[in-house]
């Protein structure tokens, strides 16, 4: 009979790299079904694992992060952040194994540190850790869950614009946190005209914390009349892009979204980034 073990991961930051972990979760989860798994992240990414259903629990970065993890007595501590906190927190975490990819200062935390390797994908590069484990992967599969009360809330904002499910639906997502990964908006604005022009499509513009008057901005700049996303948290972004056809956009957390719901995807790379 198998023993459960405790597994922590560590990802701070980044909604869609916390995404591009799930498949871990999965895997280790599936590989001893009674293995507890949590995961430590930042405020903005906890919805994203809110009701994934291999995770045990949750720990939350703030100021009492050591203590909790401590109390959990965690056998393996998996740490893809490439910082002091989380070394910090990996080392005194009271874990016997301490897995991180080589570092030259990695010797101070972790006691398991396979090279990475860069296989193309961040999915891919990621499972590279469960050898280390003599594990096996699940596949590439993103997971994200959300509730029926987030898919009722992206419907009725489709009753309100007379959007219906037969429509041919694209979400269109033209931000980016980093200015370099983003398309210019009269591009962006262009190519909403065009589907609606050529595909008769009906186009709704997302939009994050922070990025609301420069989707305006990009809006006032069509000729055609297009949709803008409700004040919609991650969970009924998930809802929305599920329920439409296509989703366009950069290299960003809405794209990563759309492959967990399976919804075929355009990403716009910027000149600096290697898709």
């Amino acid at each position: 009979m198998p023993e459960t073990e405790k597994f922590l991961i560590i990802v701070l930051r980044a909604v869609g790299d916390v995404l591009l972990t799930t498949p871990l979760i999965r895997a280790l989860k599936k590989s001893n079904p009674i293995n507890k798994i949590y995961f430590l992240t930042g405020k903005s990414s906890e919805k994203i694992l809110k009701y994934n259903p291999y995770l045990s629990g949750i720990i939350p970065w703030d100021k009492d992060t050591l203590r909790k993890i401590r109390a959990q007595k965690f056998d393996t501590v998996i740490d893809f952040m490439h910082s002091a906190i989380s070394g910090y927190y990996t080392l005194f975490s009271g874990a016997k194994k301490r897995i991180a990819f080589h570092r030259p200062w990695g010797f101070w935390c972790y006691n398991i540190m396979p090279k990475y390797i860069d296989k193309g994908y961040t999915v891919n590069d990621r499972l590279q850790i469960l050898e280390k484990l003599g594990v096996k992967s699940d596949g590439i599969d993103v997971d994200l869950v959300f509730a029926a009360e987030n898919e009722k809330k992206v419907f009725e904002f489709f009753d309100k614009n007379k959007i219906y499910k037969q429509d041919f639906l694209i979400t269109l997502d033209i931000t980016n946190r980093r200015e370099h990964r983003q398309w210019q908006k009269e591009k962006f604005s262009h190519l909403a005209d065009l589907l609606v022009e050529n595909y008769n499509a009906k186009v709704i513009f997302l939009w994050g914390p922070g990025e609301l008057d420069y989707v305006k901005s990009a809006m006032v700049l069509c000729k055609k009349k297009h949709f803008l996303c409700g004040d919609f948290d991650i969970l009924d972004l998930a809802a929305l892009i599920k329920n439409c056809k296509l989703h366009i956009g950069t290299s960003s957390a809405p794209m990563h979204i759309a492959v967990s719901q399976k919804t075929p995807t355009l990403t716009v790379y910027g000149l600096r980034t290697n898709p």
